[in-house]
């Protein structure tokens, strides 16, 4: 094999474990405690047993689908909360988000699951609609 040919292979296999690494990190998550949200969320938000804080950032190009499916739900539900990730680096670091977009649900005070990554609608529909039963847009014949 070329000097080339070495340097693709090994640029393809850091490539690959770079995405392993992400999702173990994003998976060891699961389970932790969640950190301390009240200096950074409303209390309406905190109120809620299910918290989703989609993570996303200006200028990420990934972001805009998931928030093209996050944005309508903000005005009718207290447990979605849009953060950017530029605004809050200590939140970002404090629960342990390595990219955008990122969705992270907390209940009962820790950290149930973490998505790191591009999703689509029907994925992120799932994630949203997996405790909802009166805000369900599928039920009320709006087009997903």
């Amino acid at each position: 094999m070329t000097r080339f040919g070495w340097y693709t292979f090994l640029f393809i296999a850091l490539l690959v474990a770079s995405q392993f690494w992400l999702l173990w990190r994003t998976r060891n998550q699961r389970g932790r405690a969640a950190p301390r949200l009240d200096d950074v969320l409303a209390p309406r938000h905190l109120d809620q047993p299910r918290l989703i804080l989609y993570f996303w950032r200006p200028g990420c190009h990934v972001c805009g689908p998931t928030s093209m499916v996050i944005n309508p739900l903000l005005d009718k539900r207290n447990d979605i909360v849009k953060i950017n990730a530029l605004e809050e680096r200590e939140l970002v670091r404090r629960l342990g988000v390595i990219g955008t977009p990122t969705l992270v649900v907390i209940s009962e005070g820790r950290i149930e699951r973490m998505l790191t990554g591009s999703r689509n609608e029907q994925q992120i529909r799932d994630l949203v609609g997996a405790w909802d039963t009166d805000d369900d847009d599928r039920d009320q014949g709006v087009p997903m």
